[in-house]
């Protein structure tokens, strides 16, 4: 039987902190005369329009796009855009305009490398997830703000899982961010890659800083040098992944960053006091 640990001692399983500020979402179009007028939008939002049915053009930013059922087209803070179809053919579109806010960022989705357009691979798994969000946010029942929430963070992992968009690397992505942000940029930048060779150049220069200053900020803000926070974060993946998978301890290795299968079983063990099959064994 394992004793849970002081609280001081549990390891981090999530933390989010984010803020959703939704400005539409919901099924627009399919009448003959619909069409969206010049316009710009709010520069901290991104807006994703999907062609539910029959097609649509949007002159975006000075580019023409043609787009048929099952295109979704992305459009970022500031983006001029222009709407259209053929009103012999309505075309009808699954819309949304959001913002996920942390710390002082008003929305860390412009932070991300997406596409313009995208061709979906599944047009109905796609409207199911949709209009699945559309029915949370009509509820009203008790705790219906938390479902609300839920429902459209849940939408959005799914919509950033299949674009494959990371998080941008470069000062440009963090420009005119207070320093908690610039460290909070520099993590996800970091979780998302944390069974790639990261090196601290680089790693600095995702969070728009030289090294020796990335390392004394990173430290004032975390309590760790960033290399000891990269490898307790691989360590604390690579406990879950032996107490909820049967994986090799060589592919959990490989999957966390680790080279070597034995160079991270001696970490492993320098940190939990056991090795990793002896670790697995107790759960």
């Amino acid at each position: 039987m394992r004793w849970l640990p002081h609280h001081h001692e549990w390891p981090l399983v999530h933390e989010g902190g984010y803020g959703v500020q939704v400005h539409w979402f919901g099924q627009f179009a399919g009448y003959p005369d619909w069409h969206i007028e010049r316009s710009r939008l709010t520069a901290h939002m991104v807006a994703f329009f999907f062609v539910k049915a029959s097609s649509c053009w949007c002159e975006l930013n000075g580019t023409r796009y043609e787009l048929r059922a099952g295109d979704l087209l992305i459009i970022r803070g500031a983006d001029e855009f222009e709407f259209g179809h053929d009103p012999k053919h309505p075309a009808i579109s699954l819309s949304a305009s959001l913002a996920v806010s942390q710390g002082s960022e008003p929305n860390i989705l412009l932070q991300r490398a997406m596409p313009r357009r995208k061709r979906w691979h599944s047009r109905e798994e796609y409207i199911t997830k949709f209009e699945k969000v559309m029915t949370s946010l009509s509820s009203n029942t008790l705790g219906s703000e938390f479902i609300k929430h839920g429902a459209v963070l849940q939408w959005l992992g799914y919509i950033l899982s299949h674009l494959r968009a990371p998080v941008r690397s470069g000062g440009q992505a963090v420009a005119g961010r207070e320093i908690v942000d610039r460290i909070l940029h520099a993590q996800r930048w970091a979780n998302e890659r944390l069974k790639e060779v990261i090196m601290l150049d680089d790693w600095a220069k995702a969070a728009g800083m030289n090294t020796i200053y990335f390392g004394r900020i990173f430290k004032r803000e975390t309590g760790q040098r960033p290399m000891n926070w990269l490898n307790e974060r691989r360590i604390q993946q690579a406990a879950r992944l032996l107490e909820q998978t049967s994986r090799t301890i060589q592919d959990i290795a490989g999957q966390c960053g680790f080279g070597s299968p034995f160079y991270f079983t001696r970490v492993f063990k320098k940190r939990f006091g056991k090795a990793p099959s002896a670790y697995r064994k107790m759960g």
